[in-house]
């Protein structure tokens, strides 16, 4: 049950994640880099934490891991879109 309770815990921290991502495309969209660059930072924090609880040891149950890293991997990437487009401007 504990694992669980972590599961849905960890699943609220991607979701807070990629809506990070849509507040800092609309920053840029707004030409407010310094303010994007705020708000990837504090994805970039979000992702090494979701990571940390995903890689501990039966901090998780094992039939979500798989999921767990293919949105991990996403929300990374996405940041990594996020940063080119602030690189561009």
């Amino acid at each position: 049950m504990a694992a669980e309770s972590r599961f849905k815990a960890v699943e609220s921290q991607l979701a807070l994640g990629f809506t990070l991502c849509t507040i800092a495309e609309t920053e840029i969209q707004y030409s407010r880099p310094d303010e994007a660059i705020k708000v990837v930072n504090r994805v970039r924090h979000h992702a090494e934490t979701i990571g940390f609880h995903i890689d501990e040891p039966d901090h998780l149950p094992t039939a979500v891991m798989s999921e767990l890293r293919k949105q991990l991997a996403q929300l990374k990437e996405r940041t990594k879109e996020i940063e080119s487009r602030l690189r561009q401007r």
